[in-house]
């Protein structure tokens, strides 16, 4: 994993910010990764219990939740579990809890859960590895971990590090690390489980439009906060940005066509109901957040070598037991 000079705790006081200003945005790169979860997760969770960890405002656990006996949400961020816990009520959903805390709040037993589930936190945390063993303790034996994190082993991934290696541009403002699929290979033995299946989701964040729209946002705002940009040839690299996006797609056309990239299943949304007691400029927003489904994300990979280049991966670990 490569560092990024940022703390957790500045991550923390973002999300703490974010959420106490009531942004539930599914516009942001990542958040298309909840029908790929869903999906790779409902046989597994289906009748059993499951911790959320980092879940954010619920919208993960709480499409869970249809299929799980029990789903419990942990996350740092106390405003997120205050709105995950208001999204529970507009659900009617009475098999999911919410608490506010870090990994030292979870009090529960070694082998408590299920299914352990991580969706783009363990980027975010300074002792990643450490942490992940303390998870995959609550796992019982025969569960599984789950860990979803972005990747970079694609055409995104190539320029986001490039210009982050040369220039020094700060790509991230919220990652401390970059996982990557030797490392969570490598770190099964130490955590007591097996990689049992690769994921791929993201495709096309890691080599289409979005992969583009993504650049024009960030490289921009990267440069101005290193003190750079000024007199370079942003036309030409956008220009040069496009070019490859085209060129990509005969890629990803040749990969759905082989069946090599999947669909993801979408489901339902979560049906609402609004809670008593809020004005529509409070629940206009929840509503949409937990009745999304603009999902931007068509395809996913299970098998090697493409599940490895998405511009997300979700790694399966099994826990050894029955």
């Amino acid at each position: 994993m490569s560092e990024a000079h940022i703390s957790a705790r500045t991550i923390r006081e973002r999300y703490e910010t974010l959420y106490g200003a009531g942004h539930l945005s599914l516009s942001k790169n990542y958040s298309d990764k909840f029908p790929l979860l869903e999906h790779v997760l409902r046989d597994e969770v289906r009748g059993r219990t499951v911790l959320d960890f980092g879940c954010g405002p619920g919208r993960l656990a709480l499409m869970l939740a249809r299929s799980a006996r029990a789903v419990h949400g942990v996350d740092y961020a106390g405003e997120g579990i205050e709105l995950a816990a208001l999204l529970a009520r507009a659900t009617g959903t009475s098999n999911a809890t919410f608490e506010a805390g870090d990994l030292g709040s979870v009090r529960a037993p070694a082998g408590a859960y299920d299914v352990v589930v991580l969706a783009g936190v363990l980027e975010h945390l300074e002792q990643p590895m450490e942490q992940l063993a303390a998870l995959a303790a609550l796992v019982a034996p025969g569960g599984l971990l789950c860990v979803q994190s972005p990747s970079f082993a694609n055409f995104r991934g190539d320029v986001y590090n490039t210009l982050g290696a040369l220039l020094g541009l700060p790509m991230s403002l919220t990652d401390l690390w970059q996982v990557t699929p030797g490392i969570m290979a490598s770190a099964a033995p130490a955590l007591g489980v097996r990689l049992e299946r690769v994921v791929g989701g993201h495709y096309r964040l890691g080599f289409l439009d979005r992969a583009l729209e993504d650049f024009r946002q960030r490289v921009p705002a990267a440069a101005r906060d290193a003190g750079q940009g000024a007199g370079w040839h942003w036309d030409r690299f956008f220009a040069w940005i496009e070019e490859r996006v085209a060129q990509n797609r005969v890629l990803v056309d040749a990969w759905v066509a082989q069946g090599w990239l999947k669909p993801v299943p979408v489901s339902p949304p979560l049906a609402v109901r609004r809670p008593a007691g809020l004005d529509d400029d409070v629940w206009r927003p929840l509503e949409q957040y937990l009745t999304h489904d603009g999902w931007r994300e068509p395809w996913y990979a299970d098998a090697p070598p493409l599940c490895y280049h998405g511009a997300s991966a979700v790694y399966l670990y099994r826990k050894g037991g029955t």
